[in-house]
């Protein structure tokens, strides 16, 4: 009798160390295969009258992996013609399993140079827009300790309309 509890205990932690290391398994791929990329640069609306200037973009996050993440943080910082234009961030998104779409935008008021950059691109009609970041995901067990951060970079730049209101 007290071998075969010797036995059966034997095999549930054998199983138990088995199943930590493919869930450490799963852990790994996952983070080898999240990757993150602009989708569209869709608007830029810029008001004069009130100095505000509206960017919107797309992020597009695929996660080819086997378990769903969070993303802590999302930094991004955008450029006008290669002029600095604003910076923000976006907190806690759950990331699915496949293409998850972000939408973003950033309002903000252009100091000097930004803004002459823009009404010189008011003649033009176009703009290019440079929209630079990264993601941070923690990648942790169990969903409770926190083994590593991934940190995925994007960069994008794209003719843009500018549309002025």
């Amino acid at each position: 009798m007290r071998f075969g509890i010797s036995k059966l205990w034997g095999i549930l932690t054998g199983l138990l160390v088995i199943g930590i290391i493919v869930y450490f398994a799963m852990l790994y791929v996952t983070s080898q295969n999240i990757t993150a990329e602009i989708k569209s640069i869709k608007t830029i609306n810029y008001k004069p009258f009130d100095n505000n200037l509206k960017v919107c973009f797309t992020l597009r996050i695929n996660n080819t992996g086997a378990i769903d993440v969070t993303i802590e943080k999302l930094y991004y910082r955008i450029y006008v013609d290669g002029e600095y234009l604003g910076e923000g961030t976006k907190e806690n998104i759950v990331i699915g399993k496949g293409t998850n779409l972000i939408d973003i935008c950033l309002n903000t008021s252009p100091d000097k140079v930004a803004k002459s950059v823009l009404i010189t691109a008011m003649d033009k009609g176009k703009v290019n827009v440079t929209i630079k970041g990264y993601i941070d995901i923690p990648i942790k067990s169990f969903g409770i300790i926190k083994l590593w951060t991934l940190e995925l970079p994007f960069e994008e730049t794209r003719e843009v309309e500018i549309s002025i209101r």
